[in-house]
């Protein structure tokens, strides 16, 4: 149907079509006033251990405070330990020695003019067990409060816990805080409060970080990356130890730090928070002192385009910048962070040539099992797993695994069959973990495949959803190649394969199916992962993708059949509606192109804008710096915001937790039909089936109505 005779289905004056180069309008979140943190040190390995300085420093004196503030930083970071200098019965009362010596030293900073952010750190109990101790923190906090009422907003700021992990994550981090938040705002309603991510804060904990509806929360993390190069030889990371000698920045270096440096604008962009480096800093045992000041220079001018704060680890002990025993800053760290520095760098050490290496053998059968080398010899590359067992550990809260025999299953007439009771805030929170009998070295190419179908589930694609991931079996469970797999309602054979970004140990290495990506019942059978090959069964048959209809074919406005290659199946409606906060309602309505549109319907402005959601699912792979052009048909019915326009929020996303994303968008809809075109670039890649174009109906009261929904892959 062309866009004459659409016209003219409609009654006169029924429709309008705003033009159709016309720009969403820009998504405006709050913006919160960052915390002006500027150049920071941490006064760490201090106030941490039982006694002050124990770990081979020495306590805080009056003059370090003055030299800090003289040497030009704005800002120190106080980490203090305190679960171990309080009881753990109410009322839970802090060693008053222990608090008269803080106060001292904030005291000693804020004379000099230096911004306090003043810690809880290493709280140990609190990551094994974060609910159960919520209150003992709370009563710590409480006190804390209580002794610093008073003191100058703009200058003292609270952290409530140094980096969260194990347990303590961000599906409790909110809960688990709430009594210490609550103490503090008791008596300081509007001090700036900072709060950090799971997994140790890194940077990566952005994207999974709630924060409380507070504009005086202030979000932070730690830069220790490339982990492998900051902590080298670092004892206290065993049995996990990065080897000594590794360079930086190397070509991989670069490109991530770019990549961490456009995350952190991006994040602002969404948010309207300023988040803040609380730490950053490399080991300096077997670090030369000219690498650690190219590292910190390096970083300094990658992340100065923020404008974020930047917390030094740390003052002295480990990771130092001044040098205790003589008396001095150590030479070129303040220049390199862009501090007046009257001294002047040491030259790189010259490096001896590294001396010539054997191969490493080009497979691990001398590393398996007898029974499994006739096995070995049926795959490529180098097998590490024991296809034979599917014995595999599995957990998960509302999460059952048994077992099922039968000639019908494919590779060994075994298959592992998983109840997924309840969807999970997150795809791990169940999981099976398969091991693997040799560890993987930083760059080899790791291939897991494996026979699944789906018995049952919620999603309305019918599909089942696994996320493969490759990881470390210890804290914090790194890993890489994060794959989400749909799985058919008939057996099929699986791949994913991904080169390794770090080094994991044998007695650690695992690949791990995270199945809480919905309500469901899976299958799975055989497994068999390699390495050091793209693929494991080359010839075997693979299910063909969803059949697209040719844009030419298909009933749409002319103007738009050129834009691209089809991605969506505008024809089907089996959108992914989500969220509590309104209705839904399937309608027909013949005067648009498709003839069916969706009402959303919201009473009140949600908690978060997704509240109400629906995803519309892109059906092939999308891969990093693919375009995309989203045209979306819809129009409101009313709306109680100042101009009486719909509001609409878009982004492009997985369809699985943790819903990563890019592209945050708003347009505005008036009473006329109206097409509205979405510009995508992706900054990441989905599997097939997982991306979605998402629009978000509850930053608003309002009744709006979603016709069809067209979308194009543009490169």
């Amino acid at each position: 149907m062309n866009l004459k005779a659409f016209v003219s289905l409609l009654p006169l004056a029924a429709l309008t079509l705003a033009p159709l180069a016309a720009a969403p309008v820009a998504a405006a979140p709050t913006v919160t006033k960052p915390l002006p943190v500027g150049t920071c040190i941490n006064l760490g390995n201090t106030l941490e251990p039982q006694l002050e300085g124990s770990w081979g420093g020495v306590p805080v004196r009056k003059e370090d405070l003055k030299r800090i503030a003289a040497a030009g930083f704005k800002t120190i970071r106080l980490p203090v330990r305190w679960h171990n200098k309080t009881s753990d019965k109410p009322p839970y009362t802090v060693d008053p020695a222990w608090m008269a010596r803080v106060k001292q030293i904030v005291d000693w900073a804020l004379a000099e003019n230096l911004n306090v952010i003043l810690n809880s750190h290493h709280f140990d109990p609190i990551h094994d067990d974060p609910l159960a101790v919520a209150a003992w923190h709370g009563g710590v906090w409480k006190q804390i409060a209580e002794e610093f009422k008073g003191y100058p907003e703009e200058t003292l700021w609270f952290e409530l816990e140094n980096e969260p992990h194990k347990n303590f994550n961000h599906t409790n981090l909110l809960a688990t805080l709430a009594p210490s938040l609550a103490e503090v705002r008791k008596l300081h309603p509007t001090r700036a409060v900072i709060i950090g991510g799971e997994n140790w804060s890194g940077i990566k904990s952005l994207e999974t970080l709630p924060l409380p509806d507070d504009p005086n929360i202030h979000p932070t993390f730690h830069y220790y990356d490339p982990f492998l190069y900051t902590h080298q030889g670092a004892e206290w990371t065993k049995p996990d130890m990065p080897p000594v000698g590794r360079s930086f920045p190397t070509d991989g270096d670069s490109a991530q730090l770019a990549k961490d440096v456009a995350a952190i604008k991006a994040y602002v962009a969404r948010t309207g928070k300023t988040p803040f480096m609380g730490e950053v800093g490399a080991y300096d045992k077997f670090i030369p002192l000219a690498d650690r000041v190219k590292y910190h220079r390096t970083i300094a001018e990658a992340f100065a385009p923020t404008g974020i704060g930047m917390c030094m680890w740390a003052y002295t002990n480990t990771f130092p910048f001044f040098d205790q025993k003589k008396g001095e800053w150590l030479p070129g760290l303040r220049g390199a962070i862009g501090l007046k520095d009257d001294t002047t760098a040491p030259p790189a050490p010259a490096r001896a040539a590294a001396p010539a290496r054997a191969a490493p053998p080009s497979s691990s059968k001398s590393k398996l099992p007898p029974e499994l080398a006739a096995f070995d010899e049926q795959v490529p590359g180098d097998l590490v797993n024991d296809p034979t067992r599917i014995d595999w550990d599995s957990y998960g809260p509302a999460f059952n695994a048994g077992a099922r025999q039968a000639a019908d299953i494919p590779g060994g007439g075994a298959a592992r069959v998983f109840t997924v009771a309840e969807r999970g805030d997150f795809p791990y929170r169940a999981a099976a973990n398969i091991p693997l009998l040799d560890g993987i070295a930083s760059g080899e190419q790791v291939t897991i495949g494996f026979y699944a179908r789906v018995v049952s589930t919620e999603r309305s694609d019918g599909k089942g959803v696994v996320t493969v991931r490759f990881q470390e079996n210890v804290a914090p469970y790194a890993g890489f190649g994060d794959t989400t797999v749909l799985i058919g309602s008939e057996w099929e054979w699986h791949e994913v394969t991904a080169k390794a970004d770090r080094r994991i140990r044998k007695s650690d290495a695992l690949v791990t199916l995270q199945l809480a990506g919905a309500k469901q019942v899976l299958e799975i059978g055989q497994a068999i992962v390699v390495k050091n090959a793209a693929t494991i069964q080359t010839t075997q048959a693979t299910a063909p993708a969803p059949k697209l209809q040719e844009a030419a074919g298909l009933e749409m406005p002319d103007a738009i059949r050129s834009l691209g290659q089809l991605v969506n199946d505008p024809a089907n409606r089996g959108w992914a509606n989500g969220g509590t906060g309104g209705t839904v309602l399937p309608l027909e309505v013949p005067e648009i192109w498709l003839k069916k549109a969706t009402r959303y319907t919201t009473t009140k402005v949600g908690e978060n804008r997704w509240d109400l959601v629906t995803g519309i699912p892109i059906v092939p792979e999308v891969k990093e710096s693919d375009t995309f052009v989203a045209v979306v048909i819809a129009r409101t019915i009313s709306a109680q915001t100042e101009d009486g326009m719909g509001l609409v929020y878009a982004r492009l996303q997985s369809g699985t937790p943790p819903y990563e994303g890019f592209g945050d968008k708003a347009f505005k809809l008036g009473a006329k039909w109206q097409m509205i075109r979405l510009p995508f670039t992706a900054t990441r890649g989905f599997g097939e089936g997982d991306a979605n174009v998402t629009l978000h109906f509850a930053a608003a009261a309002q009744t709006v109505e979603v016709g069809p929904v067209y979308v194009f892959k543009t490169n």
